[in-house]
């Protein structure tokens, strides 16, 4: 076994302890690409189940709407028990006796009755200030209320309004999907930058301990001085604090990733795909041109929402209109002093009317909800005014950047090659000795530097260019790298 291979092995050691436990668990694994990662997400996100729901909720809220136009009947049934029956008096005398009644229709029981009443009724002005007492101790009453509103504006523009209210959530919902995959995105494009990053410093790791142990046959041999081992290996133990954070960026990153498409933590997850894929094909991308906000979620909603208001306002003029309502009621009484249930009465009562209501006066209250619901809908004018600005500014920014940061993965990936090439020369010029250990450390943290700024480059490059297509309220179009 050479060199190169026992320290290849060396740097295998510290997974040999999780390789079987990883290969148990590779078939188990999520392999997602961003496809996938935003199909799972918005089927699986709890904050896209909430937004649905919202819209089944105010779907209900229009239904009851429309019920409020409908017949409304209620079975009504009741029971009183009088504690002191109600007494009736009669200042104005009248007689029973000899006013079309004839005594010898009666009994002399019945008359006595009679005469009784005649005394508290009217017929003796010292007996009629005691009164009679009238109806029985218990009361029961069963019957049917049904009323229907025949002209009632309120409820028709109640209606519309819940129209609106469906419309609004529907473009929240969008706005929450719209939010989410540009979440998703930049999350999985977090964790290939973290996982691009991890590899280069694992390879200049390698790379630099094979250099290491070149330099240290070399010192071996007297060829090179101590300092170039030292120098070496002080390199190479500066890379492990960079590699550990790497590390540590990616679970990070894979934990956001998994929380937002709402999957368990503790699933084994493997993303394909890595930025270079995204470089191949970002000059191919057709950078969206619309810049009318015509798709924009935030103005839409604002849209929506003046529109509400609107219809509030007019709601508020509605107050003053007035409102005819229709009613039947049929009812069953009964009324008795016991409660042998078996043996009651039940007398029938019904009526039919109409209900006209003319509003006059409400102490100004009409007209200050007027008032305030005019002013709501300048308030949301001057909003969406302050919001469209604040929009079309971001546009140019994102514009910008998208530019600026295609130039520099350009400029970066030349880079990239120059500080390849000038290594290879710098390790040459060393081992003849024209060189020293500084130039090899120097040209070899410009190739890591320059690895590192290529994929960062093109990470800010899909980051604005998915905050451009956020604001532009683009819907989800999936990506291909064929």
């Amino acid at each position: 076994m050479n060199l190169r291979s026992k320290i290849l092995l060396l740097l295998m050691v510290p997974g040999l302890a999780g390789l079987s436990r990883a290969t148990a668990r590779q078939t188990d694994s999520l392999r997602i690409d961003l496809n996938r990662a935003l199909e799972i997400a918005l089927s699986e996100n709890p904050t896209i189940k909430v937004a649905d729901m919202e819209i089944t909720k105010k779907q209900y809220a229009k239904k009851s709407a429309y019920g409020a136009l409908m017949p409304q009947m209620d079975l009504i049934g009741q029971y009183q028990r009088a504690i002191k029956r109600q007494t009736v008096y009669f200042d104005e005398g009248f007689s029973l006796i000899g006013g079309g009644i004839n005594p010898g229709d009666y009994t002399d029981k019945e008359l006595e009755v009679l005469q009784v009443l005649q005394k508290v009724m009217g017929g003796d002005t010292e007996s009629s200030g005691e009164g009679i007492q009238m109806g029985r101790f218990n009361s029961w009453s069963a019957g049917l209320n049904v009323s229907l509103p025949l002209v009632v504006p309120s409820l028709w523009k109640n209606i519309q309004m819940s129209e609106v209210d469906i419309q609004l959530s529907m473009e929240k919902a969008r706005a929450s999907r719209i939010d989410l995959v540009n979440q998703v995105k930049k999350s999985f494009f977090s964790l290939l930058l973290a996982q691009d990053s991890h590899d280069v410093f694992r390879k200049t790791y390698e790379t630099d301990s094979i250099n290491l142990e070149d330099i240290r046959l070399r010192y071996n041999q007297g060829i090179v001085a101590e300092y170039d081992v030292i120098t070496a290996d002080v390199r190479l133990k500066s890379l492990i604090p960079s590699i550990l954070q790497s590390e540590n960026m990616m679970k990070i990153a894979e934990l956001q990733l998994k929380m937002l498409m709402g999957i368990d933590s503790d699933l084994p997850l493997k993303v394909v795909g890595s930025l270079d894929d995204y470089q191949k094909s970002m000059f191919d991308a057709i950078i969206p041109a619309d810049t009318s906000l015509i798709n924009n979620s935030d103005i839409r909603q604002f849209d929506l929402q003046a529109e509400q208001a609107l219809k509030a306002y007019e709601l508020q003029k509605l107050q003053y209109a007035p409102s005819l309502v229709t009613s039947f009621n049929w009812t069953y009484m009964s009324q008795n002093n016991d409660f042998k249930i078996n043996t009651y009465r039940w007398d029938p009562y019904s009526m039919l009317g109409v209900t006209l209501q003319i509003p006059l006066f409400s102490g100004g209250q009409r007209y200050h909800n007027l008032k305030q619901s005019q002013l709501q809908l300048w308030q949301l004018d001057e909003q969406r005014k302050d919001v469209e600005r604040g929009l079309k500014l971001s546009i140019r920014n994102n514009y910008d950047l998208i530019h600026k940061n295609i130039e520099q993965v350009v400029a970066a990936q030349s880079s990239v090659e120059q500080a390849r090439k000038g290594h290879e020369i710098t390790l040459k010029r060393y081992e003849t000795g024209m060189g020293t250990i500084v130039d090899v450390n120097a040209a070899a943290l410009a190739v890591l530097n320059a690895e590192l700024q290529y994929r960062n480059a093109i990470y800010d490059y899909l980051s604005a260019k998915a905050d451009l297509e956020k604001v532009l309220g683009y819907d989800i179009a999936p990506v291909n790298f064929e």
